[in-house]
């Protein structure tokens, strides 16, 4: 399972990612929000997305409905430290920071089953 890490804190970024890839999934990477639009437009095909939602440019609530116009099923799940306004796609999962990885790889998991 592809899974497209977007976290502008490059330490939470790279512990997600490690997390994920020990856990057996393959990551891509994204610093912000218009960096995920542009791997989007590059063609790139995802199984799954983690993302952040306040991020440099695009906020994850546009990064995903983004993501979801291309691939209308991705699964899709939200890491945010704030209270803020929820605006989530159908089915999104939406976990507090800070979170554990073994929380987003039993939900990845159960995505892949």
């Amino acid at each position: 399972m592809k899974v497209m890490v977007v976290e502008d804190d490059p330490f939470v970024r790279e512990m997600a990612a490690a997390g994920l890839e020990d856990a057996g999934f393959e990551v891509v990477e994204a610093d912000s929000g218009d960096g995920a639009l542009r791997l989007l437009q590059t063609g790139l095909a995802v199984d799954a997305l983690l993302t952040d939602i306040r991020l440099p440019g695009a906020n994850g609530w546009a990064v995903a409905r983004a993501y979801r116009e291309r691939f209308p099923d991705l699964p899709v799940l939200y890491v945010t430290g704030y209270a803020e306004q929820m605006q989530p796609v159908p089915g999104g999962i939406i976990i507090s920071k800070p979170y554990r990885m073994a929380q987003v790889i039993g939900v990845l998991a159960t995505w892949v089953a």
